[in-house]
Parts: structure tokens; sequence; C-alpha cells
């Protein structure tokens, strides 16, 4: 099997003794084997001047595994904080990185090419930052082929608005938790990876998701941990320690044997695209957000799993362009008739119905909602309006049942075997449909032919106790005692609780004696 290359490490930097800083940058060299052609290098820093010593260092580490390995391209990016106060030293530290990295930017100038050693900066603004400040800091790094990004949280969401913050900024990550908590950002930025993994899928034969996210570590400078992908990150599932017993090719044999680490992919997709339901998204944003939610209701209503279908259609509603809803609301109603919960399936479905109108199976499921409600009169509008509509041959066998179903509960036994008697000659053997006509049939006092339904509705399914009891009260109606508490003790043998049952053998038993 093809082992995965990996795509991404994030390194969360911190404070470490001199000793520690070489295993950190061995590890990371050693790792860069690991990478596929292109990936992606994240190093979170909470203070990018003081950080500087070990940016430097891993880019001495970079440059040197790229020397080595002409084909390989590598984006680093640069994850820091940004205040009044640091600007200038801020530009003094990319100014320096730069320099230290043109012989890229020259490679890549001769070949005319990308550089195959790019450095992203992605800033996080300070809610107190003057506007000016910061467009002009990315206007520099723009000006300089530094191509930066911005991270913003909900201090921060604000600059999403302004056109000028916009126009400089390459792309925008947004934040969950404390912009102020390295482990946080990480985590968002993770986020945001998965969710453009997940909505490339929307277009791809990959539409079930369930594929692993993008082949990925994070490494915690701060206490030395790796950790295989982010649900590992979030439950703390450590690979090992590298400022311990582990190096880089450790740390990758225990990758390639992490299952346990990652869990259910599917699930860990649709997490992460529901922390971005509250956000104020732009309007793109969250439209593509939107999409992905609706996809992953689809996936759970398949999947029978129709509680988080709603939360997950819910959802979409609010992200979604207008265009859109009437086919969630669709889905929505569905999920709800599944959970039981009528009332808002009819309120959803009302919402649907201008798009869905001339459908049948939307007439058929605002029927079933009625039905199981007792609403038998309402019901049996919405089946016949379904009817009217030509159904599949299979649904319309269905349509049929419910239909002799709403007649008999109405009274209306002639019509009611009318339909069923269509509907058994449209399919197979169907024991709905035999129990049913034996009940039309019963109340007609048409004893035999219920006797002849019941019969071979229990040879359909031998353990139906409720068809034995029926068929005992048609023979009783016939006055054939001993058939009838026969069919009785069957149906009692199969099923003790069924009360009409014990109550009618017992007064045959009595009027026997």
């Amino acid at each position: 099997m093809l082992k995965p290359a990996l795509q991404k490490i994030y390194v969360i930097l911190g404070k470490q003794d001199e000793g520690q800083l070489e295993k950190l940058y061995r590890t990371l060299l050693a790792l860069c084997s690991h990478v596929s052609l292109t990936s992606n290098l994240y190093l979170v820093a909470g203070n990018l001047p003081e950080s500087m010593p070990h940016v430097e260092g891993i880019l001495k580490g970079v440059s040197r595994f790229l020397r080595e390995s002409l084909f390989a391209r590598l984006y680093v990016h640069l994850v820091h904080p940004v205040s009044q106060g640091s600007m200038k030293e801020i530009r003094l530290c990319y100014h320096y990185l730069k320099r230290a990295t043109s012989a890229f930017d020259q490679e890549g100038y001769i070949h005319q090419e990308l550089p195959r050693l790019m450095l992203l900066p992605i800033i996080i603004p300070n809610e107190q930052d003057e506007l000016a400040s910061l467009k002009s800091l990315l206007k520099e790094l723009k000006e300089s082929f530094l191509l930066p990004s911005l991270y913003l949280d909900s201090a921060t969401f604000f600059l999403r608005q302004n056109e000028g913050v916009q126009a400089k900024a390459e792309k925008i990550y947004y934040g969950h938790g404390d912009s102020g908590n390295l482990a946080d950002i990480v985590c968002s930025l993770h986020h945001q990876d998965i969710v453009d993994d997940s909505c490339a899928m929307l277009g791809s034969d990959s539409i079930l998701m369930t594929n692993p996210c993008p082949a990925s570590l994070i490494v915690s400078a701060q206490d030395g941990k790796v950790y295989a992908c982010l649900n590992a990150f979030r439950n703390n599932w450590s690979l090992g320690d590298i400022f311990g017993e582990i190096n880089g090719d450790g740390i990758m044999a225990r990758y390639d044997a992490h299952d346990p680490y990652k869990g259910d992919c599917l699930v860990c997709r649709e997490r992460v695209a529901e922390c971005f339901a509250d956000m104020p998204l732009p309007e793109e944003t969250a439209h593509e957000i939107g999409a992905l939610l609706y996809h992953f209701g689809a996936l759970n209503q398949e999947a029978e799993d129709y509680v988080q279908a709603v939360k997950n259609y819910t959802q979409s509603l609010k992200l979604s362009p207008v265009e859109e809803v009437e086919s969630i609301f669709f889905r929505l109603g569905f999920s709800y008739t599944k959970t039981g919960d009528y009332d808002k399936a009819l309120e959803a479905f009302d919402k649907a119905e201008p798009a869905y109108q001339e459908k049948y199976y939307f007439h058929f499921f605002r029927g079933l909602c009625y039905f199981e409600q007792g609403d038998y009169h309402r019901a049996l509008e919405r089946f016949s309006e379904a009817l009217r509509l030509k159904p599949q041959q299979e649904d319309l066998v269905r349509i049929l049942i419910y239909i002799g179903t709403c007649h008999n509960c109405l009274g209306n036994y002639e019509k009611a075997r009318l339909q069923l008697e269509r509907a058994k000659e449209a399919t197979g053997p169907v024991k709905e449909i035999y129990n049913a006509l034996g009940f039309s049939y019963f109340q007609l006092k048409d004893y035999d032919r219920a006797i002849q339904n019941l019969s071979r509705a229990v040879e359909i399914d031998p353990d139906s106790a409720i068809d034995y009891a029926s068929l005992g009260a048609s023979y009783r109606e016939k006055g054939d005692t001993d058939r009838a508490m026969a069919m009785y003790e069957k149906a009692l043998a199969l099923d003790p609780s069924i009360p009409s049952a014990r109550e009618n053998l017992e007064r045959l038993k009595d009027k026997r004696n």
C-alpha cells in the first residue's frame, strides 16, 4: 500500500533550550523527506520578533532539504499576531527573511517559475490596530512578493468588510477560539484547510467524504509532542516526544500505523463544517459551507441518521442562497417524518411546495404525515394527488396501500377493497395488501374472501400474530368455532399481549362448555 506523503506540517513554536532546538530542527529536516512535491509548513508564533531565532533555524533546515531535493517545493506560512507597537520590528523581520531566502527567488526568476521556497505570512491583527498601519504592512508584504493572508477572530471579523484590507490579503482564515492561544490558532487553520478540501470534493468522485484529510502532522515545540491529525491533537493522542525518545523516522513509522488516531473522517469533516455555521462569513464562503452541510445532511439521511440530518439541513438553510432553500426544506421535511416530528415536517413541506408541487413523492410524504397524525381525510387528499401524478410502479403500490388503509380507517370499505385489489394486481406478494384486504372483506361481511386474503398474509409472514387473530375473528363469524379457537391460540402463542384474541378465545371456550 502506498504511504501518504505529508502535505501539511503545523509547528507551534515555543521556548526551548539549545539542545531541544537542535532536536526540533533535526526532526523537521527528517520529516521533510516525507513531504509531497508541493507541501505547506505552518510556523505558528506568539511573537515573531522573539521567535526569529527558531524561524531562522527551521528555514536553514528547509533550505538544505530543497537544495538536495530539486523537484520539491515548500510554502512556509509564518503565522503570528501584529500590534501597533510591533509593526516596525515585524517589517525588519521580513526584510531579513526575504534576504535569507533570496537564492530561491533568483532560481525561480531564472527558470521563470514560482520559487521553490515561498514565505507566506498569515497576519493576526489586533482589534486596536490602526487600519492605516495594517494596510500599509499588507501592502509592503505583497509588493515584496510575500503574499500575506489574514487570520480573523470574533474581535476582528469586522475587517472582512473593509475593501482596502480584503484587496491586500490573499486569503482570509476565520478563527473560532482565542487568537492569543496558539493551539486554538492551529485548530482554526486546520479547520479551514479541511473545509477547503471538503468543498473541493463536492465536485469530485470522493463524494462520500470518508477519505482521510490531507496527510498532516502537528508538532508542538512547546512540549515536543507530535500529533497525527486534528482529531488526535484535540484529544491529546501523541505519536511521541521529539525531545525524548523519538526521531523523524520513528514519527513516520507510528504515523503509518496511526488509524486509531484518525477516527471517523466523515464525522471529523462534518464537525469542522459545523464550526463555521454561526460565523459571520462572506456570502460566497457562506454558500460553500451551506452546500457542504447540505451534502452532509444527504449522507446522514442515506445512513438513516435522521436526527443529524435535521441538524445539517437546518444549519444549511442559514447559509445557502435563496434559490436552493426549497430543496433543503424538502429534505428537512423528509427527515422530520423519519424522526416522527410530523408538525415540523409539514411546516418544512409547506416551504418546499412551490418547487415540488408537481412531484408525486412530495404529496406522498405530506400524506404520510397526515396519516401518522390520524388525519385520514387530508392524508387521502395527498395520496390521491400523488396517484394522479403517475408514480413509479414500486411507489404506486405503496400509495395504493395507504389509500386503501385510509378508506378502511374512514369506514369506506368498498373503496378500500377496490384500491387494495388494484395494488394486489400491480405487484407480487406483499403482506400489507392481504392484511388490509382481509380487514376490508371482514367489514363487508365477506368472510370467505377475508379468510382467503388473511391466509395469504400468514403464508408470507408466518410470525404475524395479528393476522392469525384476524383469521380467528373471520372463522368465528362464519361459525367455525374449532378453527377460530386454533387461530386465536396461534396468535397468542406468537404474541400473548393481544387482548382481543385472549378475550374471544375465552368466550368461545365458555360457549362450548
